[in-house]
């Protein structure tokens, strides 16, 4: 089978339901630049005797995807993406911190805003701008978008008492970036990715935020990251 995610053709055969219902929004057609095919070895590894075949088959095939990317001039970010008035904003945190708690409530508050990706949306940088992109790996909520969309920030959460957020930039930036994408073993590969990724921090507002799961902080990020 042949998919077109994030604008790029992957060849891909599922064989259990759950990744074959989260591509069949992807389905295309022609000749894939890239092929997405677990290992035995991979299925196997010692730390996935814990999951179902079903589960293995997405894990493996999400990552095998997500490393290959970059080669085509794309990365992926560790992030829940929302779409608010045709602008993505992207919020990244540890899995269990809270963002896709976060952008459940921009989705409560804010008129047709929906959920582009909920675990790997795939940003593409191009001369044209940046664009975030709907993969089908969304993780557990399976809250995704066939769709690219102008991104407008990035926010990295972290749980806190209060709410506040502030500007990002420099090597904490670049540091945050890094340690939610997959970071490349050659060193091509690595050179292909930092450029990506200062593209990004040149063209893109990033912030970081503590806050609350309150309303209130969806309120906040929002009237910040769109500058009202």
């Amino acid at each position: 089978m042949v998919y077109e995610i994030a604008g790029l053709k992957v060849g891909m055969e599922p064989k259990f339901g759950r990744l074959t219902k989260q591509c069949e929004a992807y389905r295309s057609w022609g000749e894939p630049v890239l092929t997405v095919t677990p290992t035995p070895g991979q299925l196997t590894r010692p730390w996935m005797r814990h999951y179902t075949p079903e589960d293995r088959e997405y894990i493996c095939c999400s990552a095998a995807f997500c490393q290959q990317i970059v080669e085509h001039g794309r990365f992926f970010l560790h992030a829940s993406a929302v779409v608010v008035e045709g602008e993505a904003y992207l919020f990244s945190a540890p899995s269990g911190t809270g963002k896709s708690t976060h952008t459940a409530l921009w989705r409560k508050l804010f008129p047709q805003s929906y959920i582009l990706n909920d675990d790997k949306p795939v940003i593409w940088p191009t001369e044209e701008g940046i664009t975030a992109w709907g993969t089908p790996f969304s993780g557990k909520s399976d809250l995704q978008v066939n769709r690219g969309v102008p991104l407008r920030g990035i926010c990295f959460l972290k749980q806190a008492e209060e709410n506040r957020i502030g500007p990002l930039s420099g090597a904490g930036a670049l540091a945050m970036l890094l340690n939610n994408t997959w970071r490349p073993g050659s060193s091509r590969s690595m050179e292909r990715l930092l450029d990506m990724v200062e593209q990004v921090m040149a063209e893109i507002p990033l912030y970081e935020m503590a806050c609350t799961r309150e309303p209130q902080a969806a309120r906040m990020a929002c009237a910040v990251m769109k500058g009202t």
